[in-house]
């Protein structure tokens, strides 16, 4: 009987032993139950979203955060001279990763395609008659920056230009 109570022990303790093994060794899918949007990818249990989506589910348009109107200025050159003027961000529906700016430059004639690089950065470029810009800005909060250069016939100069939106204020 003691031989028989040791062998069931012995055995029992095996099969306890090789079970916790085994559990342990199976690798659990962390990703198993994540849904990522618009060709994200979930890694360890969490979506990593391709440019222009955020979120926890990459279903958030990093744009919509810029789309308002931003109150500010710039400064263009070695003058150092400050112009005060309004900046619009729209969306452009159809697309995206892009942005429609207005009112560059502080003239209703000027506009820019502004195109989405990170939850928080674009580039951008634009041209009337005989000027052309590019530049990129970050929006931080609720404040916009942008650096962008002017050409103008044959004139060149970079300007900074700072703004925050009209919800912020």
């Amino acid at each position: 009987m003691k031989l028989m109570r040791i062998i069931l022990l012995t055995s029992f303790l095996t099969l306890a032993f090789v079970s916790a093994i085994t559990y342990t060794a199976c690798k659990k899918d962390a990703c198993n139950n994540v849904v990522c949007h618009n060709m994200g990818t979930c890694d360890g249990g969490k979506c990593t979203c391709p440019v222009g989506y955020e979120g926890p589910s990459c279903d958030t348009l990093s744009r919509d955060k810029f789309v308002f109107t931003y109150n500010g200025g710039d400064t263009c050159g070695a003058s150092f001279l400050y112009t005060q003027y309004s900046i619009h961000l729209l969306a452009i529906p159809t697309k995206p990763l892009e942005l429609m700016m207005k009112d560059f430059l502080n003239n209703p004639d000027d506009s820019a395609i502004c195109t989405i690089r990170s939850v928080d950065s674009f580039t951008f470029q634009g041209a009337n008659n005989s000027t052309t810009y590019t530049g990129w800005g970050k929006l931080r909060n609720d404040s916009l920056w942008m650096t962008y250069s002017v050409e103008h016939d044959t004139t060149s100069y970079v300007c900074s230009y700072f703004g925050q939106s009209l919800r912020a204020l």
